[in-house]
Parts: C-alpha cells; sequence; structure tokens
C-alpha cells in the first residue's frame, strides 16, 4: 500500500509520470470521487493490476501515435502520385467519368462557421472577422488568421455566470477549431454543432455535441475543501443518450443525429462512457487508448471495438479513409462535406471500398474513381444551386 500513497503523493505534487497519472486518473473514473479523496481500500485492490494495464495501453497508445505521420507522409506522396487522389483495390477503368456540379464541387459560398453568444447575437466567422469578435462577462473572443476562437480570461474572470452558454456551429465542408477559457482545444469536424458554458464551474466542465470533433482536454484543479490538497476537475461531454467523462486526455465523438451508432475512440489518457437507455438503466464502459466505444442507438449496451487511431485523425488532417466501408456509409461521410442529398437504386449491402482521399480535392474525381470498379455509377441531379443530390446506381 505503501507505493500506491507514493504514487498519490507524486501525482498531488505534479511530478507523476504519464504512466502513473493515467493510473490515478482511471481509479478516479471508476470511484467517481476525486483524486483527492481516494482511500487505502479503494488502491488496494487495483493497484498492482491498474499499473500493469495501463503500462500496456500507453505503451501501445506511442507505439501506434508514432507511426501516424509516415502514414499520413505516405498517402499524401501516393495521391500526389496517382493525381486522381484516391486508390482502390480489385478497380477496373473502363468507365464513363461522373458529371461535374453546376456551381462547383464544393458547397455553396455563404456557407460560414457561426457563433452564437449567450445574449443570442450570431457572429458569421468569415476570413474578415479576424481579430476580437465579441466580449462577454470576464471573456475577450478573439479569431486567428487561420481560423481559431480563442476564449481568454480578463479581469481576473469577473461575472462568473456559470448559466451562459455559447453555441459554436460548423456549415457542410468546413470544419473550425475552438480554445475554451480553460484551454481545452477542440476541433469541430464539418456540419457539427458544440454547446458550450462562458464559465465553467468548479465541480465540472461540461458541454454539449451534435456532429464530430477531436478533443484535446486540458487538466484543471480546483480545491477539495479545506485541509485537503486539490483535485482535478473532470470534463464531460454529453452526446444524446451518452455521456463521456475525462480528467486531461485526447479523444474523439462521432454522434451525428442522423447516424443509428455514437462512435467514442480513445487516443490518451483515461475515459469512461456511460449512457442511459429509455428505461433510465445506466451503462459504462472505461476506454484503453486504442479501442472505441459503439453506442448502438436501438441498443442499451456499449461495445468496445479495436481502432487505428491514424483512421481516428484523419478527418483533422483533411482525408477520408474507408476501410472496406459499405457505399452508404461513405456517401454519408461525402455528403456531409461536399454539401448533398443522396438516392440509391439497387442493392447496396454488399457494394465496399477501401482508400483513402484528400478532402480539399473535387468531388467528381472520388465519384470517377469509384465508378471504375464498375460496381456502381452516379447520376448528378441538380435543380438549383441549394438542391444538390447524386443518385448511386448498382451496376452488377
Amino acid at each position: 500500500m505503501k507505493k500506491a500513497d507514493e504514487l498519490l503523493d507524486r501525482y498531488h505534487s505534479g511530478e507523476a509520470t504519464p504512466e502513473e497519472k493515467a493510473i490515478v486518473e482511471s481509479w478516479y473514473l471508476k470511484s467517481k470521487k476525486g483524486a483527492s479523496d481516494l482511500k487505502h481500500e479503494v488502491l488496494l485492490e487495483d493497484y498492482e493490476k491498474g499499473r500493469k494495464r495501463l503500462h500496456q495501453q500507453i505503451g501501445y497508445q506511442e507505439k501506434r501515435i508514432i507511426k501516424l505521420w509516415p502514414r499520413v507522409a505516405i498517402a499524401a506522396s501516393l495521391l500526389m502520385g496517382l493525381t486522381i487522389g484516391f486508390y482502390f483495390f480489385n478497380s477496373k477503368s473502363n468507365t464513363e467519368p461522373a458529371q461535374e456540379f453546376v456551381s462547383g464541387t464544393s458547397v455553396k459560398e455563404s456557407s460560414e462557421v457561426i457563433l452564437t453568444l449567450a445574449n443570442g447575437k450570431r457572429i458569421n466567422l468569415n476570413d474578415d472577422n479576424v481579430g476580437q469578435v465579441a466580449e462577454e462577462e470576464g471573456l475577450n473572443i478573439k479569431q486567428t488568421s487561420d481560423g481559431q476562437l480563442i476564449y481568454t480570461v480578463i479581469d481576473g474572470g469577473k461575472g462568473d455566470n456559470q448559466s451562459n452558454y455559447n453555441i459554436i456551429e460548423t456549415p457542410v465542408g468546413m470544419q473550425y477549431t475552438v480554445i475554451l477559457p480553460d484551454g481545452s482545444k477542440i476541433w469541430l469536424s464539418s456540419a457539427s454543432k458544440l454547446r458550450y458554458p462562458t464559465h465553467f464551474s468548479g465541480k465540472e466542465r461540461k458541454v454539449e455535441l451534435s456532429g464530430e470533433a477531436y478533443f484535446e482536454v486540458k487538466s484543471v484543479y480546483a480545491s477539495a475543501g479545506k485541509n485537503a490538497s486539490t483535485k482535478k476537475v473532470p470534463f464531460i461531454v454529453t452526446s444524446g443518450n451518452q455521456t463521456v467523462e475525462v480528467l486531461g486526455t485526447q479523444f474523439n465523438i462521432s454522434a451525428y443525429k442522423d447516424d443509428a451508432v455514437i462512435k467514442t475512440a480513445l487516443l490518451e489518457g483515461a475515459v469512461k462512457v456511460s449512457l442511459k437507455d429509455k428505461k433510465n438503466i445506466s451503462s459504462e464502459v472505461f476506454l484503453k487508448p486504442g479501442q472505441m466505444a459503439l453506442n448502438k442507438l436501438n441498443n442499451s449496451a456499449l461495445e468496445i471495438n479495436n481502432v487505428d487511431v491514424e483512421d481516428v485523425l484523419a478527418w483533422r488532417e483533411g482525408y477520408f479513409i474507408f476501410n472496406n466501408e459499405n457505399i452508404r456509409d461513405i456517401m454519408k461521410k461525402v455528403s456531409r462535406w461536399y454539401g448533398f442529398e443522396v438516392e440509391y437504386q439497387g442493392d447496396m449491402s454488399d457494394v465496399e471500398f477501401q482508400g483513402n482521399y484528400l478532402r480539399t480535392r473535387n468531388l467528381s474525381n472520388l465519384l470517377e474513381m469509384l465508378e471504375m470498379t464498375n460496381k456502381v455509377k452516379f447520376k448528378i441531379l441538380q435543380k438549383n444551386s441549394l438542391e444538390r443530390r447524386v443518385l448511386v446506381i448498382r451496376k452488377n
């Protein structure tokens, strides 16, 4: 037990290693107590097995992260060399090219990131709106030239109104970065919305997500009371019936309303994923780095799968990555970026593809490459600049 006491002392003094921090935070997530409140009887049972398990997790996570950049670089070179931007296995080339959207392949030019302040004022965060965009109680809000929204506490955080919320919304075809007052950094994917308080309480930091986002959560400490040391303030993300609770870590959540599953992938740290069904019965799992929790909305249980962290990070780096995915899932991702509706003709249950595609490239090139497999054909239906549809036709 002496080892556990020493570990907690190092944690509170800031001298703990990343492995030791993960052990303590895993205890916290399981015990529902602050690190400073953990008792000997709580630690004794988990200490040895927790240390061994998390050592394996962190070693696995470091190994996975290290290989990310080489693969992205290789993928980029393949894209440049092939010029077409997409590669397939068992592809064929005799087919007619896909048509072009009349107004181009990107979404309509009027699409902008929207910030809604606590007073209801909506601000368009376009390229011309750089610098300070707003000031709220004890906060300065500014947009950088590279597309980040940064919250900075001013006047010592006076006016600490925890009932004030801001909302950031990304349109189709755009992603955006927000740095919250606590220093946590959030990348929002296309067609996503994040609701968050302008001031966090001392007990928790809670935000609401619809869509997809990647989180790098900063550790925040609060006083545990008289004669007690400080403890970490949990960061909580709610999406539908799901709650993700963390301390300081990196993870990705995909929670689009038109998807039948919410996906939570952990890259670093400790995460607890929990949900409640219609009968208010809860279910929870603890993720290891390199794992994904699948919350299938027609099921009350959470499923855990291993995940390639490179694939999780791909959208942030500007890529679509498809690993033997069904055409319906592929078109759902693509339509969220380029902005169109999808219709299907024929059985698509066994139509799958594997490859990657740079999202800044032309949509028609992607459709052409998919057609080259002789599995599907596309027909573009566009009545005007605001109504775009793609008909996917099964070929064989």
